[in-house]
C-alpha cells in the first residue's frame, strides 16, 4: 500500500523512532510498553508472597539497619553474627543497598522496597536481552519476543517478586557484559562482570565463558583485574565505617562454609547421594566435586582452544548454557536459584530454533518444581527423578554446541 493511501492511523503506527540506536516503528514501541506493562502488573499480583527468605532474613536486616541508625550507629561498619544486631551475610554492595532502601521505609513496607529493587532489574534485564537480539539478528520483531519471553519467564518472576531474592541484580550486569562481548567492548565486558561479582558470587559460573573467549581472541584478559578492583573498591566505606578488613574479605568463604547438604534443592547429580551420611564424608565429597567440576571446565576449554572453528554469536549463547547448567548439575551444594543465569541465557538460545526452544523450556520446568517446592510446598517429594532429565537436557545442548563447532569449522 502507498504511503498516500495508507489510514492515518497506519501513517502514526508506521512512524520511525530511534531508541539505543535502534530503529523502530510505534508500533514496536507500543507493543513494548504493552509487555513491559503486563510484566509489571503480573509481579505486583505477587508482591503480598512472603516468602521463608524474606521473613528469616530479609525483614530481619531492613529491622537491624533502621534500629542501628536510629542509635546512631552505621549499619556497614558492624561485624555480622558476633551479636544479635547485625545478622547481615550478603556482600557489601547488597548491604548499601539495603541501606538505601531503608531510606524509604515510609513511602511502602520493608517487603515491597525489597521486592521492588529487584523488579526494577527484571526490567533492566529483559531490555538487555532485547539489544542483545537484535545485535545478534538486527531484527526489531524478534528482539521484541525477547523482551517478552524474558518478562514472562515464571522463575524470574518469582524469584524476584514472590521469593524477594536478588538474582536479576547480577543477572542483569551479566546479560550487560555478554552484549559487550557481541559488541567487542573489553573494558565494558569487566566492569560489569565485577559489579556482578560484587553482589553475587555465583558470577564465577559466567567465567568459563569469558575464559574460552580469551583463549578464542574474543575478548581481551588484560582487563580482568578490574573485577578484584572492583570487588576490593566496594569494600571501601564498609572499612571506612569501621569494618575489619579480614572479615570483608572472608564474606564469600563465610558463605560456602554455611552450606550442609550436597544438594540445596537443585537437581543435580548430588540428589541420587543419600543425605544420611557424615559431615566428615560429605565434606570430602563437597571437595571432590569441586576439583571434578573445574576439570570438565578445563578439558572444554582445552578442546575448544585446539579446534579450528568461527565463533559466532550463536555458539556464544550455546557456550554461555552449556557451561553454566554443567557447573550447577556438577558442583555439590547448589540451591535451586543457582541456574539463573544458564536459564535466562537458554531462553535467548530458545529464540534461534524451536527445538533449543524447548530445550529452554525444560530447563525452566525443572526450576519452577524446585521452585514450588520451596515457596509453596508443592507435592514433589524426591529430586533424583529430575536429575535424568537435566542430564539429558544438558547433553543436548552440548551436542548442539558440538554440531556448531563441526558446521565453522576454519
Amino acid at each position: 500500500m502507498e504511503e498516500k493511501d495508507m489510514r492515518l492511523i497506519d501513517r502514526v503506527l508506521r512512524m520511525k523512532i530511534k531508541i539505543f540506536g535502534i530503529e523502530m516503528e510505534c508500533i514496536d514501541m507500543m507493543f513494548g510498553i504493552i509487555i513491559l506493562t503486563f510484566g509489571l502488573v503480573a509481579r505486583l499480583y505477587l508482591f503480598d508472597v512472603v516468602s521463608g527468605d524474606y521473613a528469616d532474613a530479609f525483614a530481619d536486616w531492613m529491622r537491624e539497619i533502621r534500629q542501628a541508625h536510629e542509635n546512631g550507629l552505621l549499619y556497614i561498619s558492624m561485624i555480622p553474627k558476633q551479636t544479635d544486631a547485625c545478622t547481615f551475610d550478603y556482600n557489601c554492595l547488597p548491604q548499601y543497598l539495603f541501606c538505601f532502601l531503608s531510606l524509604f521505609h515510609g513511602v511502602m513496607s520493608d517487603m515491597y522496597l525489597v521486592k521492588t529493587a529487584s523488579v526494577v532489574f527484571d526490567f533492566v534485564s529483559a531490555i538487555t536481552i532485547f539489544r542483545i537480539v537484535y545485535e545478534i539478528t538486527g531484527n526489531v520483531r524478534k528482539s521484541m519476543l525477547g523482551l517478552g519471553v524474558a518478562l514472562a519467564v515464571p522463575t524470574v518472576i518469582l524469584n524476584s517478586a514472590a521469593w524477594a531474592q536478588n538474582d536479576s541484580i547480577y543477572t542483569a550486569f551479566i546479560l550487560l557484559s555478554f552484549l559487550s562481548v557481541l559488541k567487542k567492548r573489553d573494558i565494558s565486558t569487566f566492569v560489569y562482570v565485577g559489579l556482578a561479582f560484587c553482589f553475587k558470587q555465583q558470577t564465577v559460573f559466567f567465567f568459563p565463558f569469558l575464559i574460552i573467549m580469551w583463549l578464542k581472541n574474543k575478548i581481551k584478559i588484560r582487563y580482568i583485574l578490574i573485577v578484584p578492583a572492583l570487588y576490593i573498591l566496594a569494600m571501601v566505606p564498609a572499612a571506612i565505617a569501621g569494618r575489619p578488613w579480614d572479615n570483608l574479605l572472608g564474606i564469600y568463604s563465610n558463605q560456602v562454609a554455611m552450606f550442609s547438604r550436597l544438594s540445596m534443592n537443585y537437581p543435580s547429580i548430588y540428589t541420587i547421594i543419600t543425605s544420611q551420611m557424615t559431615n566428615e564424608y560429605r565434606s570430602y565429597l563437597t571437595s571432590a566435586g569441586m576439583m571434578i567440576t573445574v576439570m570438565l571446565m578445563g578439558f572444554l576449554a582445552y578442546y575448544t582452544y585446539q579446534k579450528k572453528f568461527r565463533i559466532t554469536p550463536q555458539y556464544m549463547l550455546t557456550l554461555v548454557v552449556f557451561t553454566g547448567e554443567l557447573i550447577t548439575f556438577c558442583l555439590p551444594c547448589m540451591h535451586e536459584r543457582y541456574g539463573f543465569i544458564a536459564e535466562i541465557f537458554a531462553f535467548i538460545y530458545g529464540l534461534f530454533g524451536w527445538k533449543r526452544m524447548c530445550i529452554a523450556i525444560g530447563f525452566e520446568l525443572l526450576t519452577l518444581i524446585t521452585y514450588t517446592r520451596y515457596l509453596f510446598g508443592s507435592t514433589i517429594a524426591y529430586l533424583y527423578p529430575l536429575t535424568g532429565i537435566m542430564l539429558v537436557l544438558i547433553l543436548f545442548v552440548g551436542y548442539d554446541l558440538y554440531q556448531q563447532m563441526q558446521k565453522e569449522k576454519a
